[in-house]
């Protein structure tokens, strides 16, 4: 198992959010757009989140630049996000148009680490962060488009190549203008451990920002990542913006 491989989302956002609006107080010139350069240099940091994270670099002699900016080249390299079935044809259209500009990922140092193949008992937990940036009217287009076709995906998640397991819409704090956050639950495959899986996508302005925090269970454990640990990160993710 790695964390640098795709992860495999069932549901990558659901909310009511998409389609009556939220808003916040948030003030400030949010409008401009910036580059990707200017994104990397606002993504999260170890020192940003509270507990021990370090910097995911990717596979040795590979992986993706450490600075976060993302080039076309390298947009291929991503993690890759997987929607349900039942998700309109828009909706999977319009995951296909997010051209994310920076990322990170970041993994948190447990007290009882899952180190495969040998020990299967324990926690592997990663937060990884995706931003891009365009027109305002661009943003709130893709976000609105995007987001409807996910609520389909609430329920139940039905056994596969992971599996069974369940879908459900979770709050978080009231950050950007619109957002959205799932808790996605299943079983690995053989049933021998747990996937948490919190989805979030903000849109603030001119950006858009995805937050994916996984905790991975092996064993008779509870899962360590809160949802009040998951909403701190995005706080603090879009109040760099």
């Amino acid at each position: 198992m790695c964390r640098w491989k795709s992860v495999l989302l069932v549901s990558l956002l659901a909310t009511t959010c998409a389609v009556s609006g939220c808003s916040d107080s948030s003030t400030g010139d949010d409008t401009q757009v910036m580059t990707g350069a200017e994104l990397a240099g606002l993504l999260l940091s170890p020192g940003d989140i509270q507990g021990e994270w370090t910097l995911n670099k990717g596979p040795e002699g590979g992986g993706l630049p450490e600075s976060g900016e993302i080039t076309d080249a390298d947009r291929d390299q991503l993690p890759q996000v997987q929607v349900c079935d039942k998700a309109s044809a828009a909706a999977k259209e319009a995951i296909s148009n997010l051209r994310w500009q920076a990322y990170r990922q970041l993994d948190r140092t447990e007290n009882d680490p899952l180190d495969p193949p040998k020990d299967r008992e324990g926690h592997m937990e990663f937060v990884q962060q995706y931003l891009m940036s365009d027109e305002p009217s661009r943003i709130t287009t893709l976000y609105g488009d995007a987001a409807p076709g996910f609520i389909e995906c609430l329920g139940d998640i039905p056994a596969g190549e992971e599996g069974p397991g369940t879908s459900t819409e979770v709050q978080i704090g009231q950050v950007g203008d619109e957002r959205v956050a799932v808790l996605s639950r299943f079983e690995e495959a053989g049933g021998t451990g747990m996937w948490n899986i919190y989805s979030v996508l903000v849109r603030k302005g001119a950006v858009l920002v995805s937050v994916t925090a996984v905790d991975i269970v092996m064993g008779d454990l509870e899962a360590e990542l809160t949802l009040s640990d998951v909403s701190d990160i995005v706080e603090t993710a879009v109040s760099k913006l």
